[in-house]
């Protein structure tokens, strides 16, 4: 069963029915087959998490790209802001930059001038070049 799923989507990847392209195929899918035999010990379980998780994973990038079509087609704002992190050691500024980071809706660029610069996404343009409500206190 595993063979002849493998080879319907070889076949409808390559949208080619040649000889060669078919040969090929049963090759790639008896190769495809005979890996995931090395890694997982039921080879349709292993073939069919392979695909799934591999889906799974495309799926969750179109998700996310659609995510941000609300900052596209409502009126939103995006500034860049300056976070002062002098005096810290470089383990400091990567904990503030994740931290910064997971914060929704702002995303730290880089590090120039001891001072992180942060791209902000808000509602108005005052709000969205304003370095407050980031992080004003020391995290470390």
């Amino acid at each position: 069963m595993a063979y002849i799923f493998l080879f319907t989507i070889w076949s409808v990847l390559i949208n080619d029915f040649s000889d060669l392209s078919l040969v090929l195929g049963v090759f790639v899918v008896i190769s495809t087959i005979r890996i995931t035999n090395l890694f997982f010990k039921n080879t349709t379980y292993g073939t069919i998490q392979i695909l799934v998780y591999s889906l799974g994973s495309l799926l969750k990038m179109y998700k996310n790209a659609f995510a941000f079509l609300p900052l596209i087609i409502l009126k939103r704002y995006s500034g860049l802001s300056h976070i002062d992190v002098k005096g810290k050691s470089d383990f400091e500024k990567a904990a503030i930059a994740n931290s910064i980071s997971l914060t929704p809706k702002t995303l730290v660029l880089f590090e120039e001038d001891d001072k992180l610069i942060v791209h902000k996404v808000s509602s108005n343009p005052e709000e969205a070049h304003r370095a407050d409500n980031i992080w004003k206190d020391d995290i470390i």
